[in-house]
């Protein structure tokens, strides 16, 4: 395994590499990498990565505030080719990156669990997000999908944050090497992707499932203003969530926002 607890290197040093190979583009400070993925579309290609040390306005789902402060965590973007999937798998990319990634910070030793759709929790609390949209250059659609980890977040940068939330530092209880860990990330996920072109969302259902600690459990499920409040029942096998309301009615919803 990389030497996830080695010495961090300065930022402007790393040496990280995206899906196609090519240098991903690294910058102290950006508004959000999302955004630039987006306005910088015509200079991207599928594959590429983009990097930034901090950000003055990251923005998770629901255009939640996502605290970006510099030297601490980790705030990207990857642009995800298309080809081979069809549109109704597209949020099933974001799936399959949460489980891979939350795989991974069970490799670390923390006990991580993919919250429906795509949100990683860590002992019940938001260690990662993302957000995701789907981008046309030049007839081709990709799909940009915009992470945030708090890597080695103190208490103190998250008091202001009114919902729980952690650090892999907090949980691990030592700082983790950012360089090696984002790398690490990007290999798991074009591993990931290059095998959901031939399977499908499939191989990591029975992940998790395993992972889970929701099943079972009541729950919200919030539709713009509407709030509909039951049990959660399962994870289909396409990714979908399976939902009994409180009246006793057996629903699927295959995308929304899940509150527990």
């Amino acid at each position: 395994m990389e030497d996830f607890f080695s010495a961090e290197q300065p930022f402007e040093s790393w040496k990280i590499l995206g899906f196609n190979g090519k240098t991903a583009r690294l910058f102290p400070h950006l508004e959000s990498t999302h955004r630039y993925s987006k306005e910088n579309l015509q200079e991207l290609e599928a594959g590429d990565v983009i990097v930034a040390d901090s950000q003055s306005s990251g923005r998770g789902r629901h255009n939640r505030t996502w605290l970006s402060p510099k030297g601490k965590n980790l705030y990207f973007n990857i642009l995800y080719p298309l080809k081979n999937f069809a549109p109704r798998e597209y949020p099933q990319l974001m799936q399959i990156s949460a489980i891979t990634i939350a795989l991974l910070f069970r490799e670390l030793g923390i006990d991580a669990s993919v919250k429906w759709p795509n949100d990683i929790l860590c002992e019940k609390k938001k260690v990662c997000g993302m957000i995701s949209e789907i981008l046309t250059k030049d007839g081709e659609k990709l799909l940009t999908i915009g992470i945030g980890i708090d890597v080695n977040a103190d208490e103190d940068d998250l008091k202001s944050i009114d919902r729980p939330v952690s650090s892999l530092k907090i949980l691990l209880g030592r700082s983790v090497n950012r360089e090696v860990l984002l790398q690490t990330i990007i290999n798991k996920l074009q591993k990931s992707v290059e095998l959901a072109q031939t399977k499908g969302v499939t191989p990591w259902i029975d992940e998790w499932r395993k992972m889970d600690r929701f099943i079972g459990n009541p729950g919200k499920i919030v539709e713009g203003n509407e709030i509909i409040e039951g049990t959660i029942l399962d994870i289909n096998d396409d990714g979908s969530l399976l939902f009994c309301t409180q009246s006793g009615q057996i629903i699927t919803r295959h995308s929304g926002d899940l509150e527990i």
